[in-house]
C-alpha cells in the first residue's frame, strides 16, 4: 500500500491493472486505494487466486502451489500441480514452506518433503532470518 501511495506506480494510472491475492480481501482494499489515487482501470480476480484455482485447477493460467498465511502453508489445486520452485537445501522441486522447528528462529524455508523431514534433526543454520509465518501477514 505504501508503494502505491508513494507514487511509485503512478506511471501506470492510464493502463489496465489486474490485482490478485489469496482470497480477494486484500485486493478489495488495494483496488480502492488505487482508484482513489487516480488509476482508471483496476481489475481483480473475484474471490482471489483461491477461488480461481478451485474453479480452473491446474488447467488455468495459474502455475504451482498457492502460498497461504495459515497452518496449511500452501494449497495445490490438483494432483498435477507444477513445481516452480526449488528446495533451499538440495535444489529439487519444492512447493511448500516449512517453519524452522528451532526456537526462536521459526523462519520459513522452502523445502522438498525429504529435506523437511530431516530438518527436525538439524541445527538451525539461518539465525539471520527472523521472520515467521505470522509476521509475514503484517
Amino acid at each position: 500500500m505504501q508503494e502505491i501511495e508513494s507514487g511509485k506506480y503512478d506511471h501506470l494510472k492510464d493502463k489496465p491493472v489486474v490485482t490478485y491475492c489469496t482470497g480477494g480481501i486484500r485486493c478489495e482494499v488495494l483496488s480502492s486505494v488505487m482508484k482513489t489515487r487516480g488509476f482508471k482501470e483496476v481489475y481483480q480476480i473475484d474471490g482471489g487466486i483461491f477461488t480461481y484455482g478451485k474453479e480452473y485447477g491446474d488447467d488455468g493460467l495459474w502455475e504451482g502451489a498457492l502460498y497461504t498465511f495459515d497452518n496449511r502453508m500452501s494449497i495445490e489445486f490438483s494432483d498435477k500441480t507444477k513445481s516452480i520452485a526449488l528446495c533451499e537445501k538440495c535444489s529439487t522441486p519444492a512447493n511448500r514452506f516449512y517453519d524452522c522447528p528451532k526456537v526462536p528462529c521459526n523462519s520459513l524455508n522452502l523445502l522438498c518433503t525429504k529435506c523437511a523431514e530431516a530438518m527436525n534433526d538439524e541445527i538451525c543454520t539461518h539465525p539471520q532470518r527472523k521472520y515467521s509465518n505470522a509476521e509475514l501477514i503484517g
